[in-house]
């Protein structure tokens, strides 16, 4: 389409406006000049419908720039992409099409980078999208609106004139303000680097298009930006493993007929600091330390810690470039980083960063010095820089401030006792005041099986890496979760911990399974401290909440602690994800033991969960596929591909080592039978017939799991143990299954 100069539109001026900032090198002061009436005229350029519209009036003011269906108007401000500040108010008429759900690209406004990148913001529609009730962003070209999309939240209605204010901050980046109001809306991902022009896009829509009216525009043009450059690394891959000698050095097997003795307190190393994974811990004066087995270190107390490396810092100390969205919720006194806490509590509270989303609680912000007694635990946590993606364990990338990420790098632990540690001594829980001591040469390594190892075993030192460092949270969604230490996601917890278990159940030598037995141990202690404080246990949401039980099990069975090793008896209203997904009924498939929905059955009270929002994520697969709703298809969904294929390599683990009676739960033994002998075929046939949902793809099938050595291992092993396979078509005790059903009706 010919393009023409819109020179003609000299009423134009009277409600748009550039204002032009610029830095001066002298003094570092910003300086503002406007544009005259001709040089602002000249250099807008348009195409199509955009025209001045003498009718449509603002706050008394006459002369608008109207951009109709394919109209297009553009502003060229400068030659370089940087900073600066839009402001345009916007009239919405309203304007929908008949179907909302057809994807179509209304109008539009936003910024030009100068090699053709766009953010835009606009009324745009597609199926998962309300375009009819409110507005979205795209960072996006002209030849793929939808590219990447950002839900702003804010409604279209009432029809009317609606003030935008796009700020490109130097360090910051992008933020969207509606009527002068902030969106809380993480705009990292959008790509530019700066803007050189800006640009009003008319609906591309043919029919029932709609129509804009544009007002009062003025542009404040800041200097070059310097935003956070984005790296992407993977702690856990070959190479990083193989540059890490602690996970290949000789492990100690302790026993009791080679028992370490105790150290003297003057045999220990009188030290300054201690250092362990980039986190430096130096004392008021020089103490006396040493290390678990693990290598966790100790201080023997009292002592103060009166530094940490890297410097935990609180409100103004955090640069501006590194708030994420989080962050900018909250007072600026209330923002911290590289945080740290003496004795965390058995609770969904920390204080370690202020970009933890729903779980953090700025009462628990402690400042140093920290007065350490015999008993304490400090928890400290190196933050995630913005800008940095981490590979997540098996699966999944971490960004600061983006989606669900956790905004912790790593974390350790250093543990005050009253005394020195033999050599062979487990770090007490974090979250065990009590300090309960386990030592290496009383675990009961004859309940290790050595099951034949098949061709696809992992490399056990990634598996080593995997439990190395501190598992931490106690929170929930991984929202708090250091990214270095442990998984992210419920179902990569499942899986990691699954194959952790099974490779312990290998023949591999027994040198080579003592550092990953130590640290798998380590991982239950902790855990099962948590839950000795009284922590409520790690309900299913989804995938979340899986895999924190076989750990437990696991370390109270090879310790000896009974308390441990039955935990859901010690502790039956704690919640496990996969005990709380599984039950004996009656499916509609015909098996015996079903999943029991997104949201499971809650230990606590035997009903089945709706989270309080009238969600039907309790119990479904009673019912038939063509009965299902939304909520049912979601947990079909979730048993598919983010719960279940977890769960096998776990049951597997604990059928070889026999301790089905302390897991307590049969129902996921059965149910895991059930994942790996049932043939789906027809029943995803009907599944797509009755609800359009299709389950064919391998990922989503039963039979298997996504990993290799879990299916070898389930082929080459299940058959030859005790319990029957078919277990999962006998009939079952129900009534928990029924009752919770009744409770939640």
């Amino acid at each position: 389409m010919k393009q023409r100069r819109l020179a003609q539109f000299v009423v134009l001026v009277s409600s748009i406006m550039v204002i032009v900032d610029v830095w001066s090198p002298a003094n570092g002061q910003i300086r503002s000049f406007g544009l005259d009436e001709s040089q602002l005229l000249s250099d807008w350029t348009i195409s199509g419908a955009a025209s001045i519209d003498n009718t449509r009036i603002r706050e008394g003011k006459g002369g608008v720039l109207k951009v109709g269906p394919g109209g297009k108007a553009l502003l060229k401000l400068r030659d370089k992409d940087e900073s600066g500040r839009v402001e345009l108010w916007v009239y919405d008429d309203g304007t929908t099409p008949d179907n909302p759900k057809a994807t179509r690209v209304g109008p539009r406004w936003g910024l030009v980078q100068s090699d053709g990148k766009l953010f835009t913001i606009g009324i745009l529609y597609a199926g998962y999208l309300s375009g009819s009730e409110g507005y979205t962003a795209s960072a996006c070209t002209e030849k793929d609106w939808l590219d990447r999309l950002f839900w702003l939240g804010m409604k279209r209605a009432p029809a009317g004139w609606h003030k935008w204010t796009i700020n490109f901050d130097p360090e910051e980046g992008l933020q969207i303000l509606h009527n002068d109001r902030p969106i809380n809306v993480a705009l990292d991902k959008a790509g530019l680097k700066g803007f050189s022009a800006i640009a009003i896009w008319g609906d591309n829509a043919k029919d029932q298009a709609q129509t804009i009216w544009v007002s009062d525009l003025s542009v404040t043009l800041g200097g070059p930006a310097n935003l956070v450059t984005v790296v992407e690394a993977d702690p856990y891959d070959a190479k990083a493993i193989a540059a890490d000698a602690t996970l290949t050095r000789p492990a100690a097997i302790y026993t009791k007929a080679n028992a370490p003795s105790t150290p003297k307190l003057e045999d220990l190393p009188l030290k300054e600091s201690v250092w362990q994974y980039g986190i430096r811990w130096t004392f008021d004066k020089p103490a006396r330390v040493g290390q678990f087995i693990n290598g966790d270190w100790y201080v023997v107390g009292p002592a103060t810690v009166k530094a940490i490396d890297p410097k935990p810092l609180y409100g103004v100390q955090i640069p501006r470039r590194e708030l994420d969205h989080m962050d900018k919720e909250r007072k600026e006194e209330q923002r911290v980083r590289n945080g740290f806490m003496l004795n965390p509590q058995a609770r969904m509270k920390v204080a370690y960063d202020s970009g933890v989303r729903n779980y953090f609680d700025l009462t628990l912000i402690q400042k140093l010095p920290v007065a350490m007694k015999a008993g304490d635990a400090l928890v400290s946590t190196i933050s995630m820089p913005k800008g940095l993606v981490l590979h997540a364990q098996l699966r999944n990338k971490i960004e600061r401030g983006v989606d669900d990420s956790s905004p912790i790098r790593t974390a350790a632990v250093l543990t005050c006792v009253a005394e020195p540690q033999p050599a062979d001594a487990f770090r007490p829980g974090f979250c065990d005041r009590k300090q309960m001591i386990y030592l290496a040469r009383n675990l009961k390594r004859d309940l290790l099986p050595a099951a034949a190892a098949t061709p696809s075993i992992p490399k056990v030192e990634q598996y080593i890496r995997f439990t190395q460092r501190p598992w931490v949270g106690t929170c929930f969604f991984g929202f708090e979760e250091p990214v270095e230490n442990m998984p992210q996601y419920g179902l990569e917890y499942g899986r990691v911990v699954g194959i952790s278990a099974l490779l312990l159940c290998t023949d591999l030598k027994p040198e080579q399974k003592e550092p990953l037995l130590v640290n798998f141990v380590q991982v239950g202690i902790d855990l099962g401290g948590m839950v000795r404080a009284g922590h409520p246990g790690w309900a299913c949401w989804g995938g979340h909440g899986s895999g924190r039980k076989t750990p437990i099990v696991f370390a109270g069975l090879l310790l000896g602690d009974e308390e441990l090793a039955n935990i859901n008896k010690s502790f039956p209203k704690v919640s496990f994800g996969e005990d709380e997904q599984t039950a004996y009924g009656d499916g509609w498939t015909g098996a015996k033991v079903v999943f029991a929905g997104h949201s499971g059955i809650d230990a606590a009270t035997g009903v089945g969960r709706d989270r309080g929002r009238g969600n039907a994520w309790g119990p479904y697969e009673h019912t038939h596929p063509s009965t299902w709703k939304q909520d049912q298809n979601t947990s079909e969904a979730y048993r598919r591909t983010s719960s279940t294929v977890g769960w096998p390599a776990q049951g597997l683990a604990m059928r070889l080592m026999h301790a089905e009676k302390a897991w307590n739960h049969d129902a996921l033994f059965d149910y895991v039978d059930r994942w790996m002998y049932e043939d789906d075929a027809e029943f995803i046939r009907i599944i797509k017939e009755k609800t359009g949902k299709d389950y064919s793809p391998e990922w989503a099938r039963q039979t298997k799991v996504w990993d290799a050595f879990v299916n070898e291992m389930w082929a080459k092993h299940r058959p030859t143990l005790p319990a029957p396979i078919d277990g999962w078509k006998q009939k079952h005790d129900d009534s928990y299954y029924r009752s919770a059903i009744e409770k939640s009706e």
